[in-house]
């Protein structure tokens, strides 16, 4: 585990890690860099990467991922814009967009998203985390703490983003506004892979890498 931890943080550097830590990255940002965003993003990009390991649901397909694209769009937005499901909390919508803010709700939509994220992933495949692909489909229980370990070294700069907001603590209108512009950069990656863009921003990361 700790070597594949290393390797992590060592493939930091390769930007085809990009493809989870961008979006998940402005997801924190859209939920205003809250503890709970940022342990719900590094929980779900955990458990996404045991997911894709193992190859639990084999390779997904394009119609998947621009459903999933569409699912990551409309998360950025409510926790972006949160006046849209907020503004009365006496409705339906009001008590949703409530339960969507607080501590559970904003840990459990930036996890499902770091899930479904990691599904879009293509890795730049080292010594540890070639070992993890080759042997997790066969033995997904036996590779879960390697993976947990890869995975928590990638999540590093989320971590560090959390850091930051924790440190800076910007005041509510600065935080909100980073929280528009979050759920904005969210929706412009999101809608590049339903406009079937994912292929060619994966072979562009994969040329930069080089």
């Amino acid at each position: 585990m700790i070597d594949a931890f290393v390797e992590g943080v060592r493939s930091i550097t390769q930007v085809c890690h990009l493809v989870i830590l961008a979006p998940v990255g402005l997801m924190v940002v859209a939920a205003r860099g809250r503890w709970t965003a940022v342990a719900g993003a590094i929980a779900g990009v955990v458990l996404g990467g045991w997911i894709f390991a193992a190859n639990w649901f084999g390779p997904i397909t394009d119609s998947e991922l621009r459903v999933s694209a569409v699912f990551v769009i409309v998360d950025g937005v409510v926790l972006g814009v949160p006046r849209l499901l907020g503004r009365n909390r006496s409705t339906w919508r009001g008590r949703i967009g409530s339960t969507l803010q607080s501590g559970g709700g904003t840990a459990s939509v930036c996890g499902l998203v770091g899930v479904v994220v990691v599904q879009w992933w293509r890795p730049c495949v080292g010594t540890e985390l070639g070992s993890i692909l080759t042997a997790a489909p066969g033995d997904p229980w036996g590779e879960l703490l390697p993976t947990m370990g890869f995975m928590l070294g990638i999540s590093t700069p989320l971590m560090v983003l959390g850091s930051i907001y924790a440190v800076w603590s910007p005041s509510t209108p600065v935080a909100r506004r980073l929280g528009w512009v979050g759920a904005a950069g969210v929706c412009v990656l999101a809608v590049s892979v339903v406009a079937g863009q994912h292929g060619e921003i994966v072979s562009r990361l994969f040329e930069w890498s080089q």
